[in-house]
């Protein structure tokens, strides 16, 4: 189930980001993503110290700002 969420959000930022080059649905998408893109932003900010310390701080704060909580669920603690 985990993997199927992320694919749907992977899916999300890919129509986000083609909706930027071709506008098909309007002004609501970008915010929508500008919003969600704030959260996990929000996110790695409040997490700064578990993220530093894990093997790879950076490709773990990519992951989760493009997945969130869905990224967070499937680290080990």
């Amino acid at each position: 189930m985990l993997k199927f969420a992320k694919a749907a959000l992977l899916l999300f930022w890919l129509l986000a980001l083609a909706n930027l080059a071709w506008p098909f649905a309007g002004a609501y998408l970008g915010w929508i993503a500008l919003t969600l893109l704030l959260v996990h932003g929000l996110e790695i900010a409040l997490l700064h110290r578990r993220l530093s310390r894990r093997p790879q701080p950076w490709r773990e704060r990519l992951l989760v700002l493009l997945f969130g909580v869905l990224h967070l669920r499937g680290m080990a603690a």
